[in-house]
């Protein structure tokens, strides 16, 4: 007979339709069998039963996080973090590297990551001829903390065949000096292809799920909807990670690539499968690609020109005619489709493809999607509602990068992410980390909701601030609702998936001030303890 846990004693948060608040909940083998109060659930206690007494602290679904990179972060794990509180200059972050090249093989990548010139004393990248001061016997890679803009040393240029005569790939830039020479900064799909050419091994890749699965279950989080970046060899590698047991997450898992997404696409396209392939603890979602480029850079696409540049309207990888003919027919075949869309031009585009799709080949309930719907305008939240579209905003950029946000984008910074919009609307915004563009904590991520406070202090855009609750229906349920599970997981009722966690208090009572530092103590998937440090049990 299947163990039976009950959690008795607590705050409940069931993310059910009324929103209740219970006392207790009972789980047997994977599913919730019984919510209510603490009476009722002791009740069905037996001889097979571990009961945990919550003291007042709380329980409430695992967090959905709606867009990560789970191989990204863990193989940046593996790497140089340049988030090190000791890399205050360029000359620290050459003295990390010079220590890992020691410990590297020659001819092996060295890599680091989460890198903000704008954090650093210097306020620029590391030249070419820095990185080649540390090795000439290692490609160096060194990648932006948005993840869009690297600096390379000559080895890495040479890995990639780019030097005087390879011109700009389409949708990014090889800056050069004034004698036309590769000066080792590359933005855009230049460094989405040089990533490609830095790539991991299969065994790095296994470790870096073992380690960012292990991460993710201690920050409660029980589904992750990964953004791809690899094409469909990782695809792959997170079917037989999962079915592995490596990732102890629910994977739903986009089919794209940080370069040359369309052909992967088309790949996908002609295999025959489509979203919703798989079972309950991995399964396909829907097709992605890249319409623009970082809100921190900033490259993404505007309709207006930036704040800061009156000349500069961002980056954008498609015309209206190409994602058109990729997408309609993904659309037809019964395809999820999603695109990376920060900038309000590129959110027009990927609407105005999905408004076609809808027209040509009526669908019900195809939950399309957007990642990021970065500056979300209100004409352009009005068509998500009427297209049934689920953006996946990231508040949680507002803390890291609002400040930036700001002198790039004016008033229109008050508008990104715009939770409270969208919740007015009817929007079901699905809340995302993006990890590793930023911290993958969901209380970063609900506190970031609930305040929109940068790092300097600056509330940006207060009228899109939203109530505590509802930051977690939005990264429970809603992020269920984006990955058709809303009937198995997402919140706490009986039936559905055991998937729970535990605080290390009662969120509710919390001061929003101390939100970022509750911690989690128990997480349960599938009926699985894969994280726990309870202070204290109430066995029998």
């Amino acid at each position: 007979m299947d163990k039976r846990y009950l959690f008795v004693d607590g705050e409940v948060i069931t993310v059910n339709n009324e929103n209740q608040v219970v006392e207790a909940v009972a789980v047997q083998g994977s599913r919730i069998i019984a919510v209510g109060s603490t009476e009722d659930i002791l009740q069905l206690q037996d001889d097979h039963s571990e009961v945990i007494d919550l003291n007042g602290r709380t329980l409430m679904p695992g967090i959905i996080d709606s867009h990560l990179h789970i191989t990204m972060y863990g193989t940046n794990e593996l790497s140089v973090s340049c988030k090190n509180d000791s890399i205050t200059s360029i000359q620290d972050l050459l003295q990390l590297l010079k220590e890992q090249a020691a410990m590297t093989p020659s001819g092996e990548w060295i890599r680091a990551w989460g890198y903000h010139d704008q954090k650093i004393a210097d306020k620029r990248f590391p030249t070419k001829e820095e990185l080649d001061s540390v090795s000439t016997d290692h490609p160096i890679i060194v990648i932006r903390a948005c993840s869009h803009i690297s600096a390379v040393n000559s080895y890495a240029l040479r890995c990639a065949s780019i030097d005087k005569n390879t011109p700009n790939p389409e949708g990014g830039i090889i800056e050069r000096d004034g004698d036309g020479e590769a000066t080792g900064l590359l933005l855009e799909n230049a460094h989405m292809q040089m990533f490609q050419v830095a790539a991991f091994s299969k065994d790095e890749i296994g470790e870096a799920h073992a380690v960012a699965s292990e991460h993710f279950s201690k920050a409660g989080i029980t589904s992750i909807h990964d953004a791809s970046g690899y094409g469909t060899s990782n695809l792959r590698a997170l079917q037989q990670d999962s079915a592995k047991g490596i990732i102890k997450q629910r994977v739903y898992a986009m089919g794209g690539a940080l370069s040359k997404s369309e052909n992967v696409v088309k790949a996908l396209l002609n295999s025959g499968i489509v979203t919703g392939l798989g079972n309950d603890r991995f399964k396909i979602g829907p097709v992605k690609v890249f319409l623009d480029g970082s809100s921190s850079g900033p490259t993404i696409w505007t309709r207006e020109p930036y704040t800061s540049d009156s000349s500069d309207f961002g980056v954008h990888y498609f015309e209206q005619e190409q994602l058109e003919e990729l997408f309609i027919p993904a659309h037809e075949q019964g395809w999820q489709i999603t695109a990376h869309a920060q900038g309000d031009a590129a959110i027009n585009m990927l609407l105005t493809c999905i408004e076609k799709a809808n027209k040509l080949y009526p669908r019900k309930d195809a939950r399309h999607r957007i990642e990021h719907a970065g500056i979300a305008a209100p004409d352009l939240i009005e068509r998500m509602k009427i297209q049934g579209v689920i953006p996946t905003p990231n508040p949680a950029f507002l803390h890291e990068y609002g400040d930036g946000y700001c002198v790039s984008y004016g008033k229109r910074a008050e508008q990104m992410y715009p939770l409270a919009s969208y919740l007015e609307a009817g929007v079901p915004a699905a809340i995302a980390s993006d990890c590793p563009v930023t911290d993958f904590s969901p209380m970063r991520g609900i506190h970031s909701a609930l305040t929109r406070l940068s790092q300097n202090g600056k509330v940006i855009g207060e009228k899109e601030t939203i109530s505590l609750l509802d930051a977690i229906r939005m990264y429970t349920i809603n992020g269920a609702y984006a990955s058709f599970s809303e009937n198995e997981t997402g919140s706490i009722e009986p039936g559905k998936l055991a998937d729970l966690i535990i605080l290390d208090q009662s969120i509710i009572q919390s001061k929003v001030e101390g939100i970022p530092f509750v911690q989690v103590e128990f997480t349960m998937i599938d009926g699985e303890v894969v994280y726990e440090r309870l202070p204290e049990k109430a066995n029998s």
